[in-house]
């Protein structure tokens, strides 16, 4: 397997990791009134650009995989959104209110640093995109 096939899996693979760290809060943090709403709000925009631009990049690494576009536009096409999505993630990491994570139950105390596994995991997506683009370029 060359680098122009495995750099859009691994996009692919870091795209889905990164909604289901968006989405793990949910699914673990089941009291009402903790204050995902507030979490998840933070900033300008929120988390829900980093989302949809995950979701959006899912498709694009996938027209890589098949071939169905330019290759060199496609290539463009992930570098650009994939730095798009770990500015947006930066953002919103560094706009969330420290003390409205201190105030989630201790069961979940792990939620003090779910936005810089966040940020961690958008920034693998830049990271293939790159990949991507020497291999096709």
């Amino acid at each position: 397997m060359d680098l122009a096939d495995a750099a859009p899996t691994a996009g692919v693979l870091a795209c889905v990791a990164l909604l289901l760290v968006l989405a793990a809060p949910f699914v673990l943090i089941a009291d009402p009134g903790t204050g995902l709403a507030v979490y998840y709000a933070s900033g300008a925009l929120g988390v829900a650009g980093v989302g949809f631009l995950a979701a959006l990049l899912v498709i694009v690494f996938l027209s890589a995989k098949q071939e169905r576009r330019a290759a060199d536009t496609v290539a463009g096409v992930a570098l650009v959104a994939s730095v798009g999505l770990l500015a947006l993630a930066l953002a919103w990491a560094l706009a969330v209110d420290v003390q409205n994570l201190y105030s989630f139950p201790a069961s979940a105390s792990w939620i003090v640093w779910h936005r810089w596994l966040v940020v961690g995991v958008s920034a693998v997506v830049p990271l293939s995109a790159a990949a991507y683009a020497r291999a096709v370029l």
